[in-house]
């Protein structure tokens, strides 16, 4: 027994590697192939958000509590989110830069979340080919959008129909692995609390704090998170009495990991609440990231065919008496993250963090129990080997990896054309040092939005627009941008709103000169401070 599990840690750190290795490729691929006049953030995919976690743990390297500085407005320093102050308060300990301790943060990250996958797979998979079935099955699922790059590239190849029903990252591990560290960690935390939640329920004694603390520690960085714990523990609960009665017991152990957890989300509202206008606008703009959960075709297509075989071979809750404690987490967990998934909440699509894992345990029942044993009744009334299948498992596996396969391979295209945002011109990088050495933290820099993004964390002072939620009125800021730019606009006008924006620097390189016309050089509103071959910073002669 004791060899067999040193054998399996073996494996799980074997595969940790693997992923750890396999998600590096772009990685990899950016930094080799960089071109000798850019510099590569680092930033696989999504740069938008990536460059606000930079700010959040530059400001939290100093100070617990910190500002929204992805806006021009001076906020209030109420602001704290675990998850990146952890990295940030390290990385000032270490002396490391933002990007090397995000790097870090995703080669922790990684294994934490193999880890926890197949943990809950021993818990739940006595037979050793159904746990590891289930875990590599979690890991590696995605969806059927590979129908839509098929169909790009032979009827529009300009055009990719439903572009979420591919790049959404909650529900596929391999993505999220590659592309979002933080999302990785929450998806460790996640299934941690309700393994956990489900051993405290079991056990009691201290796992139901543990679980609790754990739920605490997931809600202060990725509250979303916590409305599907809650929201499993509420079903699993319910469904526990209605079969075995009224319990103050089964209560009170999984009550006590809402109630240590419940800090969480009285602090997220206390922050968005009408007490703090910017943080109660940052999160009306929520919408503006696209996040909301696609109709019930589409997210057949999102989750593809695990979720179809999971659905397919759901048997329901009924008779409740022969449902084992096992079966009804997880088949309370596939319900109702349908439902949460829908609610009208800014933050739907988000709710699909962790899904994988309840419908990789369904497909693995339905698979191993149902359609793989009416497989052999099949097979056996033919001359066809019914030890044939045996290799249907490894067939299933197969076949959910297309989408994944698409998305590496199209990370490496992106990242090949070495534009903005995920590579800098190096003068741009060389001026933001220049702005972090000599402006002042109130300081408000107009640039292009790509610059944009990177300005609070790499130099501290206030961008004019960095964020799509973050950035106060963003989308009236982005057209503001494109009119400043435009060579037919006054200097009058640029001036109104120079002055209404407090505008002390103009960030002035490759990205902004692509917005337009205007030359800053052929106008009496700024001055040269800082220029290298790329790049140049203008300071504002406009007075208040």
């Amino acid at each position: 027994m004791q060899s067999s599990r040193v054998r399996a840690v073996a494996v799980v750190a074997g595969v940790s590697v693997l992923l750890l290795v396999v998600t590096s490729i772009p990685l990899l691929f950016g930094y080799l192939t960089t071109p000798s006049d850019r510099w590569f953030s680092g930033v696989v995919y999504n740069v938008h958000d990536t460059a606000q976690y930079f700010s959040w743990m530059r400001e939290s390297g100093h100070a617990v509590l910190i500002e929204n500085r992805l806006t021009s407005e001076p906020n209030e320093p109420i602001y704290f989110n675990l998850h990146w102050w952890l990295p940030g308060r390290l990385a000032a300990l270490l002396g490391l830069s933002l990007v090397q301790i995000y790097q870090l943060f995703r080669c922790v990250s990684i294994p934490l979340g193999t880890g926890v996958i197949f943990a809950f797979a021993a818990r739940l998979f006595p037979e050793r080919s159904h746990r590891w079935f289930a875990f590599l099955l979690a890991l590696f699922t995605s969806g059927l959008g590979w129908i839509w790059v098929v169909k790009k590239y032979l009827l529009s190849p300009h055009t990719l129909d439903f572009p979420r029903d591919v790049y959404a990252l909650p529900g596929n591990t391999f993505w999220v692995m590659t592309a979002a560290p933080h999302l990785t960690f929450a998806l460790a935390l996640t299934l941690l609390t309700l393994l956990l939640s489900f051993e405290g329920y079991r056990r009691g004694r201290w796992w139901p704090f543990a679980a609790g603390w754990v739920a605490l520690f997931l809600g202060m960085g990725h509250i979303y998170d916590l409305v599907t714990v809650w929201g499993v523990l509420a079903v699993f609960g319910v469904l526990v009495t209605l079969r075995d009665g009224w319990s103050w017991r089964v209560l009170w152990r999984l009550g006590l990991v809402v109630l240590v957890s419940a800090p969480a989300p009285l602090y997220w509202g206390w922050v968005s609440s009408g007490a703090h206008p910017i943080w109660q606008q940052a999160l009306a703009q929520y919408d503006n990231l696209g996040v909301h959960t696609p109709d019930p075709l589409h997210l057949l297509v999102l989750l593809g065919l695990t979720f179809l075989v999971a659905a397919g071979t759901f048997d329901g809750v009924v008779p409740l008496r022969s449902q084992s404690d096992e079966r009804l987490l997880i088949k309370s967990w596939f319900g109702i993250s349908l439902l949460l998934i829908y609610l009208p909440l800014r933050f739907q699509s988000m709710l699909l963090t962790g899904y994988q894992w309840p419908i990789a345990v369904l497909t693995t029942w339905g698979l191993f129990e149902r359609m793989m044993p009416w497989l052999r009744d099949r097979l056996s009334r033919t001359k066809v080997p019914v030890s044939r299948v045996r290799v249907v498992p490894a067939i299933f596996l197969l076949a959910v990896l297309p989408t994944n396969l698409y998305l590496l391979s199209w990370r490496l295209f992106d990242l090949n054309r070495h534009g903005y945002p995920y590579y800098l011109a190096r003068g741009d990088l060389a001026a933001m040092e220049w702005l972090e050495a000599n402006g002042d933290p109130d300081d408000v820099v107009l640039s292009s939005f790509s610059i944009g993004h990177y300005i609070p964390g790499f130099t501290g002072l206030r961008p004019f627009l960095a964020n799509s939620v973050m950035t106060m009125d963003s989308h009236d800021r982005a057209q503001m941008l494109e009119a400043f730019f435009d060579d037919a606009t006054s200097d009058e006008e640029r001036a109104v709103l120079l002055r209404e924006y407090r505008i002390r620097y103009l960030f002035y390189g490759p990205a902004e000169r692509a917005l337009g016309a205007f030359d800053p050089y052929h106008s009496a509103l700024f001055r040269e401070v800082y220029a290298n071959d790329s790049t140049h910073i203008l300071e504002v002669l406009v007075g208040e």
